[in-house]
């Protein structure tokens, strides 16, 4: 395979925008042209420059951030235990005093520990229910509000995501290392020089990031922290893991906050069912045809998750309620999970009435309307601004000077 389709296929469509031009430098090395090469060249280092500069500034940020999130999360387990230990010891207590004094203690002891001890007890890790269905759900849907579980969610979802994203970091600089080279090389060739080892160096010496070495030490932390995380996690009511878990979509340009968000729905479940808008509800609810058809879509989720379903109209609730089975329902062994970009989703209140509801953060600087307004809108000063524009927490791109989103001139359609 010739490696400027490599180059294409490897990177991610969000970052295509920023990588080195091979496919133009090629053209102009076929017409002869070398100044159109090296404008096309000097561009290319430019771009890459600015885009890993942006980056790095993300990663050293959210790095700090993930810290102190990792460390309050070891914090909240560590006053856990003592307030178990605090319980335990009055238990004790309570069993070895007078009779009276047993009665006094065993009340106390009884009341601080209502919550924990009638829905479930600890053992070898994972919490052992009792029969009672209603108390099995009850302790469902104290877990999603637990503070504990809560922290452990984001950390385990943001650093998972976030190792990814160094991941693809890490390809993306040694892709464009690779187009340098390989580029020169093409162009020594045909130019019957011999100057690539000599521009090489000077690329290294002003891109010297492209070796990767910053980062590489960054997903050594992240690891670290990932295995904090780990050893940090609440045990969980029994049954947890092999409940299942729907959650609802648009997934339109496919993109990685998507399959992040819905890798992390296996922390809550076993067997995942997803609902996805057909396009004319898309084009309803958003105001916008989907660049992506219905079954395009289909085929990008599908690998992702167990059970897919159409929702054919704006509103989810009768196409939900028809998927969602009774038996998982009354017997508590379900729960609905998507990403916190949208608490108030629609058809909240009945899925709320049915099973438990939880949020996980979702992928930063990265949104499919991002990439509509890179890779399709028109104007091209606007495609440019956007690709190197701030993005909001939804991962939207924002002006910098007027603080609002930036919006594509005319909607594509695929009619």
């Amino acid at each position: 395979m010739k490696f400027g389709r490599i180059l294409r296929e490897k990177t991610l469509k969000e970052w295509r925008f920023y990588s080195v031009d091979y496919k133009a430098m090629k053209k102009a090395l076929n017409k002869g042209d070398a100044k159109e090469f090296d404008e096309v060249l000097e561009a290319s280092k430019e771009r890459v420059k600015k885009f890993y500069d942006s980056k790095e500034s993300w990663v050293m940020t959210y790095l700090k951030s993930l810290e102190a999130k990792v460390a309050d999360l070891v914090q909240i387990s560590a006053d856990t235990n003592r307030s178990n230990t605090c319980c335990d010891k009055l238990d004790a207590a309570a069993c070895s005093s007078t009779d009276e004094d047993a009665s006094s203690l065993s009340s106390f002891s009884s009341t601080s520990n209502a919550s924990k001890d009638s829905v479930f007890e600890e053992s070898q890790g994972e919490v052992n229910c009792c029969d009672n269905k209603d108390s099995l759900k009850d302790a469902y849907r104290l877990m999603g509000s637990d503070v504990r579980f809560q922290a452990f969610i984001y950390c385990k979802k943001a650093l998972d995501t976030f190792l990814r994203e160094l991941d693809l970091l890490l390809e993306y600089l040694e892709l464009n290392l690779t187009a340098f080279t390989k580029i020169l090389k093409k162009s020594d060739k045909r130019n019957r020089t011999n100057m690539r080892e000599d521009k090489i160096k000077e690329i290294l010496r002003t891109h010297s990031f492209l070796k990767g070495s910053a980062l590489a030490s960054v997903r050594v932390r992240v690891q670290h922290l990932l295995a904090q995380t780990n050893e940090n996690k609440p045990p969980l009511p029994e049954g947890w893991e092999s409940r299942k878990v729907y959650t609802i979509g648009c997934f339109d340009l496919f993109h990685r906050g998507h399959q992040n968000v819905l890798k992390s729905l296996r922390e809550f479940g076993a067997y995942i069912v997803a609902g996805i808008h057909d396009d004319a509800s898309y084009y309803k609810l958003k105001k916008k045809y989907p660049i992506d058809t219905l079954e395009v879509r289909m085929r990008n989720v599908k690998p992702f998750v167990d059970q897919l379903y159409v929702i054919p109209s704006t509103d989810p609730l009768l196409y939900i309620q028809s998927v969602v089975s009774e038996h998982d329902v009354i017997n508590g062994t379900c729960c609905y999970a998507r990403g916190d970009d949208m608490l108030e989703f629609p058809a909240r209140p009945w899925v709320e009435s049915v099973m438990p509801v939880y949020f996980v953060p979702r992928t930063e600087s990265c949104s499919s309307t991002l990439l509509r307004t890179i890779y399709h809108a028109d104007c091209p000063e606007l495609r440019l601004k956007a690709a190197f524009a701030r993005t909001r927490y939804d991962g939207k791109p924002i002006d910098e000077k007027t603080g609002e989103v930036l919006v594509l001139n005319k909607l594509p359609t695929n009619q």
